[in-house]
């Protein structure tokens, strides 16, 4: 995961030197605090590389709790994980690795349209910020949660292998999670800025599907996660990726809504909406 902030951070500053090409500014799409938003998202993802290494000290599994794990405790849906060939987890996991790594690089592809670069400083701070809300969202599954990797269960890996460190945080998978961010995060910025609605959307956001997909078949051909733990992780890379910027996005129509109490005769009551155009 250390790798992961570190590529989070150089796309930053990669994203920065396309962002002063041109002068005149397109209509402002989000709304951005850049004064406290873009150091305290800064700083936070700095600041989870402390919470990734505590969490793989918590997450320790002894020759003790190996031997207690049992196959057929783990549910039909994903016990066909812990069956997966111990020979293919290197490759997988180098395969995870590269489809991550090109996910969080992806967003910089916005920098390469003019409508869109010149509010480069507000993408950059979204980008850090959906990255920082889906850290929090792993971190309260990832610690409340101990539940041991699939790979634990295979008799067939050395027990060596599977005692130490880093081996009950299988709940959820932050990979799949940074992965669906960063992709979900270009579509919805994409999406937003030429006013793409319907299918074309749906469809764009199923492309931006893939790249997440692969990172979550290979963490489970890997032997690191099972089905639930990538479908729970795309869920809140998903959220993330969408849901930040959604919250920063300027509603034009309603720009000046505004709620109101109103008491009328006989004691009815309640909230009256203005809405100027």
């Amino acid at each position: 995961m250390r790798k992961v902030i570190i590529a989070l951070l150089l796309l930053s500053l990669n994203v920065l030197s396309f962002g002063q090409v041109d002068s005149v500014r397109p209509e402002k799409i989000y709304k951005v605090n850049l004064l406290w938003e873009l150091p305290a998202s800064g700083a936070a993802i700095l600041f989870s590389s402390k919470g990734f290494r505590k969490l793989e000290s918590v997450s320790s599994m002894t020759e003790a709790d190996i031997l207690k794990l049992n196959p057929n405790d783990v549910n039909g849906f994903d016990r066909p994980v812990i069956f997966h060939d111990p020979a293919k987890y290197a490759g997988a996991q180098k395969n995870s690795d590269l489809f991550l790594n090109a996910s969080i690089a992806l967003p910089i592809v916005l920098a390469f349209d003019k409508k869109i670069r010149k509010d480069w400083l507000d993408l950059i701070t979204m980008y850090l910020a959906s990255h920082t809300v889906d850290n929090a969202l792993y971190f309260a599954g990832a610690f409340s949660v101990r539940r041991p990797r699939p790979f634990l269960y295979n008799k067939d890996v050395p027990m060596e292998e599977r005692v130490g460190d880093n081996k009950s945080n299988s709940f959820f998978s932050g990979h799949v999670g940074f992965a669906t961010t960063s992709t979900f995060f270009l579509v919805k910025v994409y999406t937003d800025y030429h006013q793409i609605k319907g299918w074309n959307r749906v469809l764009l956001y199923a492309a931006a599907s893939v790249p997440p997909a692969l990172v979550g078949y290979y963490r489970m051909e890997s032997g690191r996660h099972f089905r639930s733990d990538v479908l729970l992780g795309f869920i809140s890379g998903a959220a993330s990726g969408i849901l930040v910027p959604e919250l920063h996005k300027i509603n034009k129509k309603h720009k000046k809504l505004a709620f109101s109490p109103y008491f009328a005769p006989g004691g009815a009551n309640g909230l009256s909406m203005t809405v100027g155009l």
